[in-house]
């Protein structure tokens, strides 16, 4: 069966002499892995070099007794030259993809998603500042996928929690004063980055990105999500610590 279907570009990998395989990210099949054959021969064959993070629209033979499906055509729709003239730009679209390579599997549809993460792309691309849209798409990627922090009370009593908060790695959540007390996993969380988050998971891209945010509030959300994907997801992108590096 031939299919068609808009994608970015996850990874590639060289294919003996002259072929590649692709793992893309598609918004009408999830996760697509495919090979082009003799790409590296005749670079003239694709409308497109496919870089990492590049859209492209592509046409395959759907396989079916492999995961691996043969990719005919591949045009090139944005390769997001913006994003590729700046390092740090580099680097966080490089965690994004990282981080959808890890959690989305072949053939698993997430409209939601993708479309998260083509318009994380096109943000940063648009001059946006990096280290706050991953901000935003870590927090509505994880609320599509609907495994987000707990912030609606405390995740060990369920009282309301209205004054002094803190976060909760080991349960995943807001801890009451009371209840983080004899709990080494708990640490204070200023009340302007539970509602931040509770804005952006709300709100759309554009309220979003809008919103000011401190310098505590980015360092607090940065460590809440990155802590929470590493513990419960087991979650470590390898650009995670490029991020690190740039600042």
């Amino acid at each position: 069966m031939i299919l068609k279907t808009e994608a970015i570009v996850l990874k590639t990998f060289d294919f003996r002499e002259t072929s590649l395989i692709a793992h893309f990210f598609s918004k009408d099949y999830g996760r697509l892995d495919g090979i082009l054959k003799g790409i590296r021969g005749d670079s003239r064959k694709f409308a497109s070099n496919l870089e990492p993070f590049s859209l492209n629209d592509i046409i395959f033979y759907q396989a079916r007794s492999s995961g691996l499906h043969l990719i005919s055509q591949c045009d090139l729709k944005d390769d997001f030259t913006v994003i590729r003239n700046n390092l740090k730009s580099i680097a966080y679209a490089s965690y994004i993809i990282d981080l959808i390579g890890q959690l989305i599997q072949p053939n698993d549809k997430n409209i939601e998603g993708y479309e998260l993460t083509l318009s994380a792309l096109k943000q940063i691309s648009s001059g946006f500042d990096a280290e706050k849209v991953l901000c935003i798409f870590l927090i509505k990627f994880l609320k599509s996928i609907g495994f987000r922090p707990r912030l609606d009370g405390c995740i060990a009593c369920d009282r309301d929690i209205s004054v002094a908060a803190f976060f909760n790695l080991k349960r995943g959540g807001l801890i009451c004063s009371e209840c983080s007390a004899a709990d080494s996993y708990s640490s204070d969380v200023l009340g302007g980055t539970i509602a931040s988050i509770l804005h952006i998971e709300q709100g759309n891209w554009d309220d979003a990105l809008r919103l000011g945010l401190s310098a505590k509030i980015k360092d607090e959300l940065k460590n809440i999500l990155h802590n929470f994907m590493e513990f419960h997801l087991q979650l470590r992108p390898k650009s995670e610590k490029l991020l690190s590096i740039l600042g």
